[in-house]
């Protein structure tokens, strides 16, 4: 059994080596002098960190990214809760219909699609902003959202809502203190997912952002006309970013869970 043991430790270890070593090679090229990654390097410097904030191109489209998906991925949220509890708390005609519609976004290929909301804002006098990438992104990041929400509401029993309501409560209170606390841990899971669709999504924004970038549509004009380790720097920050929001958010669930022992003790 020891063995057994510690050969799955040494099979975690060499796993996280081999996740987290490309990321590593990432940081430590981003502090290398010369333009072109070489190991070994010739000598260290914050050359490419210097220019990134200089040129301010980079910087501008993640602030562009860090505005939209936040935006999107609560609209998106919102919107898959709607769509999730009344799919699951009412049978309708057309239910199927609009299951459909709501995840057909995900089916349609992404550069059909780019096509599709550049023609439709240009009718409307709404391409080229910021804006128009926010829309389009709560429509495509609003089926992943639902789905997540669908399966923790499917978890829910019936009886909780019957005995809210025996008791007393409004459908307005039963919504607020039964269905949304049960369902918050599907509504946060659907937010990361939709953040990290819309964060990450290029075809669509590249169609629609016009002067506005985001990030995934600067960085492929930056390496189209001329890449250096700028790229490496910019990557390196929204790592240490991640890391401290990820860092964050279990200094503030760890309280919680260990609260939760004592209480029910």
């Amino acid at each position: 059994m020891k063995g057994l043991t510690l050969l799955g430790r040494v099979y975690l270890a060499i796993g996280f080596v081999f996740l987290m070593l490309p990321i590593a090679t990432l940081v430590i090229f981003s502090f290398q002098k010369n333009q072109y990654a070489s190991i070994p390097g010739q000598g260290w410097s914050f050359r490419w960190y210097e220019k990134l904030f200089n040129d301010g191109t980079l910087l501008d489209a993640l602030t562009s990214s860090l505005i939209v998906s936040p935006l999107a991925a609560t609209g998106a949220s919102i919107l898959g809760f709607l769509a999730a509890y009344g799919v699951h708390r009412w049978r309708f005609r057309g239910r199927t219909t609009l299951m459909l519609t709501i995840m057909l976004p995900l089916m349609i290929p992404g550069l059909i699609l780019g096509v599709a909301f550049l023609g439709l804002l240009s009718r409307v006098g709404m391409q080229g902003q910021l804006l128009s990438v926010l829309l389009a992104h709560v429509v495509l990041v609003t089926a992943p959202a639902m789905a997540i929400i669908q399966l923790r509401l499917s978890q829910m029993p019936p009886e909780l809502e019957q005995a809210a309501w025996d008791l007393g409560a409004t459908e307005f209170q039963t919504m607020m203190r039964v269905v949304l606390p049960f369902a918050a841990s599907g509504i946060a899971g659907g937010w990361l997912l939709a953040f990290t669709f819309s964060f990450d999504e290029f075809v669509i924004a590249w169609f629609v952002s016009g002067f506005d970038k985001t990030l995934p549509v600067a960085v492929y004009e930056y390496i189209v006309g001329s890449a250096d380790p700028s790229l490496n720097a910019m990557a390196s920050i929204i790592f240490v970013l991640s890391g401290i929001a990820l860092i964050g958010v279990e200094l503030a669930l760890i309280p919680m869970l260990m609260r939760k022992p004592k209480e029910a003790a």
